[in-house]
């Protein structure tokens, strides 16, 4: 037996397996990955539409273990319950049997031809279409890798070694065992179930001793995902260990029924069904019962995860929280996390302006330090959120996907302007006001508190547009600062003439007044900017 032929061929068809495996799940995002956006609001209110929207998931990634990183995202971003994760959790184990029962059609014949038509797709078609192309590469590559993995493998019947080691697998606990580890190290159950049914077909392991393995490959998918939730945040650990408990509970309750598993299956299966399609359908039966016995559960299950693993105190430390390396593969997917760090930003910009008065009337230092550490992780957002958008569009050429990364860098730059303005122009006077004993006119310190007022409404209606692009929101923006520029020019008036006053109590804070009057009017320049491109936009739709 030509052994270094034999293991060039096992590693080149267990490669291209896996190469298939990547191929199909790239093309899946690239062609679904922004109706998930859709799909996600509709499906997750509900446990069954979370079992759904978990399958659905899991189809487009062709890995429970990487659904389940995306899914600390969607809990972390508030677009979905920590309780209601659980169920598309449950959801993510069946998606993984879908891709299994794909792969046990016997198509092997016809790989190739798979491989020949789906390039020519890809290559020369159009978005859709090439999308649909590389699915099919993928799949053609995929059951190319598996015949020449099941042709690798038939030579082995007759080495008495290799023959005798699989007798270990007899035993359960040996099988789950190495189940386990062998889905860690390949991170996905649906490549594993492909090589046991590859190791089955070709007679070198029976049904009976392939059940353990398959209860093994449901909890090997957690290690990846426990792993992940170390470094992650707690609501990362909390989803990691609530799908490990879900796994091992429905691995401990089927390891007593191996026998009547194993018969059901094939009966289910019928007599003519090969050794490949009773794999798929025991695993499709292990993760549908799973999910039956505990979706009710999920709520007191959720309930003893939060005791668990609790919430940690804060920690000083910047860092996004919602935006995870798992998004980057799926553009349409990464847009509401980007929106929501974005958000987050915006948000922390509005405090700066909130308090950015508050040293001229209280003569608060601190919170002079509470402004610049704000602007610190302001500029600590722009950076990282830029980053993230340069490598979404290395991944995917951004003009594929969506014109609404333009708006966020675009809303980042206003933000970090406004934050700017806050954290040099006006924490620079307030520093010398604070050592001084110069004083506003009760009227000038009113019409400065009224004026604030309305940046910090401007402000509140562009932190709206982040969340919802819409066009009548932008348009009642414009007109406000067109008010709200008329106001300061009639408050500019109004300065000067209490200036002009016998015995006016202005003239010492003149410089100041003016000063602070000019940088709000700015501030609130920097915010109407976010709805004029949302005009812009539309004026630029209908002209095309």
């Amino acid at each position: 037996m030509d052994y270094l032929q034999l293991t060039i061929q096992l590693v080149g068809g267990l490669g291209l397996f896996l190469l298939g495996m990547d191929l199909l799940s790239t093309g899946m995002k690239s062609l679904a990955g922004r109706q998930m956006r859709t799909i996600l609001e509709r499906f997750t209110n509900t446990k069954g539409g979370g079992v759904m929207f978990g399958v659905l998931l899991t189809l487009l990634f062709q890995s429970s273990s990487a659904a389940s990183v995306v899914m600390v995202g969607f809990v972390e971003a508030a677009l979905l319950s920590f309780t209601n994760s659980l169920a598309v959790m449950l959801g993510t184990g069946i998606g993984t049997t879908l891709t299994a029962q794909l792969i046990a059609f016997k198509i092997g014949n016809y790989a190739l031809l798979l491989v020949g038509v789906g390039f020519f797709m890809k290559a020369f078609s159009k978005r859709r279409w090439s999308y649909m192309g590389q699915i099919i590469l993928g799949l053609g590559t995929l059951f190319y890798g598996m015949e020449l993995m099941s042709s690798g493998m038939s030579p082995l019947r007759e080495v008495d070694s290799f023959v005798g080691w699989l007798q270990y697998l007899k035993h359960p606990l040996v099988g789950i065992l190495v189940g386990m580890v062998f889905t860690a190290l390949i991170q996905s159950s649906a490549a594993f179930i492909g090589i046991l049914m590859t190791v089955s077909a070709g007679g070198l392991l029976s049904i009976s001793d392939a059940l353990p393995l398959i209860l093994g490959t449901n909890i090997g998918t957690t290690v990846t995902a426990l792993l992940a939730a170390i470094p992650a945040s707690y609501q990362g650990r909390r989803l990691a260990v609530a799908n490990t408990f879900f796994r091992v509970a429905g691995v401990v309750l089927m390891v007593w029924v191996l026998t009547p598993w194993e018969n059901l299956t094939i009966w289910i299966s019928g007599a003519n069904a090969t050794h490949g399609r009773i794999l798929a359908n025991a695993h499709t039966l292990f993760n549908v019962a799973m999910a039956l016995i505990f979706l009710p559960f999920t709520h007191l299950a959720g309930q003893l995860v939060i005791r668990i693993v609790p919430e940690p105190v804060k920690s000083s430390a910047y860092r996004l929280k919602h935006l995870t390396g798992e998004m980057l593969k799926t553009p349409g997917l990464a847009l509401p996390f980007l929106q929501k760090e974005v958000g987050d930003m915006g948000n922390l910009v509005f405090g700066m302006v909130e308090k950015s008065l508050d040293p001229f009337f209280a003569r608060e230092r601190k919170v002079l330090d509470r402004i610049r550490e704000d602007e610190k992780k302001v500029d600590f957002y722009r950076d990282e959120v830029n980053r993230y958008m340069v490598q979404l569009n290395e991944m995917q050429p951004v003009d594929e996907w969506s014109s609404e990364i333009y708006r966020l860098f675009h809303m980042v730059n206003e933000f970090e302007q406004i934050a700017d303005i806050v954290s040099v122009n006006i924490a620079r006077q307030a520093d010398k006001w604070i050592e001084g004993p110069i004083q506003f006119s009760p009227e000038g310190e009113k019409e400065l508190k009224n004026y604030h007022e309305r940046t910090l409404k401007q402000l509140k209606r562009a932190l709206l547009l982040v969340e919802d692009w819409k066009p009548e929101r932008a348009l009642r923006m414009k007109e406000k600062y067109r008010k709200y520029a008329l106001m300061a020019f009639d408050l500019e008036i109004q300065h000067y003439k209490r200036l002009l006053s016998p015995q006016s109590a202005s003239l010492e804070s003149s410089k100041v007044h003016m000063e602070l009057l000019n940088l709000l009017r700015m501030i609130n320049s920097h915010a109407t900017n976010i709805g004029r491109m949302v005009l812009m936009e539309k004026e630029a739709f209908e002209v095309n």
